[in-house]
């Protein structure tokens, strides 16, 4: 079951990162290399806020990612053409009465 592949037209790379410790002994997430992992996907902005002229506000995009995939976790990033998101709260199984169907992810655009 999910959702047609005609209707995931977008190639998207997960990215899992590798865990390492830091020279103070705690746990630091490398996302280069990580583990990338292309799927097809369907990428949506549902928000967009500028920021105001004195950048007090900086700019903040919300995305979602609807998928057949089922491997991805809160640390995960997903990269996108020229963007770079990080998976924002814990991803939304979508279920129907014959089981499951697909995954909703909320996105945050990764800046600096």
């Amino acid at each position: 079951m999910g959702v047609p592949e005609a209707l995931l037209p977008h190639t998207v790379v997960r990215v899992r990162p590798t865990e390492t410790t830091d020279s103070h002994g705690n746990t630091v997430y490398d996302y280069d290399p990580g583990t990338r992992v292309s799927m097809a996907a369907w990428m949506q902005q549902d928000s967009r806020t500028e920021p105001l002229t004195d950048g007090r506000d900086p700019l903040s995009q919300d995305w979602l990612m609807v998928t057949n995939d089922t491997d991805i976790a809160g640390r995960d990033r997903i990269e996108w053409n020229a963007l770079v998101f990080e998976v924002d709260g814990p991803p939304a199984p979508v279920h129907t009465p014959a089981g499951f169907h697909h995954t909703e992810v909320t996105l945050k655009v990764v800046s600096g």
